[in-house]
């Protein structure tokens, strides 16, 4: 496990040295809210977009990988409603335990599978991200509206905008659309992409570094708990289960895995903020899931690789 974790300790420290960075605003305050749009609106999408368009849809892997994927989703969003209905949670609080029990940070997963399997990794990880972002926005936005009970609010609607004004999902079907008509190296955009997205996960990590605030974590500790269990523990743990269900093995199954063992997403906040849910726990759930990962997910991975690379 040693080796394991000094693989993916690079991906910590560039998390821990945006934080540095951050804290005493260098280069600038301004400069990492520019990083952040960058990252979000540039750079990420045009990892996704050249990591889709070359994902090879007709292997038969695809359709199990769906399966478990959203079979996982579906699990952990029970989880979560039985979990909200006993700590009697308010219903803000209510859909930020959802939002940090089925959300997974994107940047984290696509960064720990490319250090630890290369670029077959993050090519796996890209058709999982494919998988899981669509359908846990829709999932999300759903619960959101119906739980805060938001009157003239058009649901398909808003799920449409939510989509739509993705940069994430736009590239991704933008990836998969170009790669189903066979036109990936035939349409300039790929050789721009791939150029922008070799610069993509070191300056992601310092960005998601950045943005933690640890200012309220003490307030908050049976949902941090409770959500880093749900996350980090019952998620990878279901995706291991269905691996071995479904007979998938080797680095395709510790890719699915990772999914489960990263922390959260740093857009739940924007969302909650959004929709009416607990900003400020998200906040804090999304920083200290991630401070806990640093530790959790090394050991996770090392009980993947046992079972599926071994």
């Amino acid at each position: 496990m040693i080796s394991l974790s000094l693989t993916i300790l690079p991906v910590f420290l560039l998390l821990i040295m945006g934080i540095i960075l951050s804290r005493y605003d260098f280069p600038s305050d301004s400069f990492w809210s520019g990083v952040d749009k960058l990252v979000y609106w540039v750079l990420f999408p045009s990892l996704l977009y050249t990591k889709t368009s070359e994902v090879d849809f007709s292997h038969p892997i695809v359709g199990r990988y769906a399966i478990i994927f959203l079979s996982t989703i579906a699990l952990i969003f029970c989880l979560c409603l039985l979990v909200n209905t006993f700590m009697r949670a308010s219903p803000p609080t209510c859909t930020t335990i959802v939002q940090a029990g089925v959300r997974f940070n994107t940047f984290i997963a696509l960064a720990v599978a490319d250090k630890l399997y290369g670029d077959v990794g993050l090519l796996y990880a890209t058709l999982g991200a494919s998988i899981l972002i669509p359908t846990i926005n829709v999932l999300v936005v759903i619960y959101m509206v119906v739980k805060h009970g938001k009157k003239g609010v058009s649901l398909s609607g808003l799920i449409v905008k939510e989509l739509f004004k993705n940069p994430l999902i736009i590239s991704i079907l933008l990836g998969v659309s170009v790669n189903l008509l066979g036109a990936s190296d035939v349409i300039p955009l790929y050789a721009i992409t791939e150029i922008l997205s070799q610069a993509t996960l070191p300056l992601v990590l310092l960005a998601v570094g950045a943005s933690l605030q640890f200012k309220e974590i003490n307030t908050a500790w049976k949902y941090i708990w409770c959500s880093t269990i749900i996350k980090m523990t019952v998620f990878p743990t279901i995706i291991i289960l269905l691996c071995i269900t479904f007979d998938i093995s080797g680095v395709v199954a510790a890719v699915a895995v990772i999914f489960g063992a990263v922390p959260t997403a740093t857009s739940g906040y924007a969302l909650a903020r959004q929709l009416g849910g607990n900003a400020p726990l998200m906040a804090v759930l999304i920083s200290s899931q991630t401070a806990i990962s640093m530790a959790m997910l090394p050991m996770v991975m090392w009980v993947a690789q046992i079972i599926f690379l071994t």
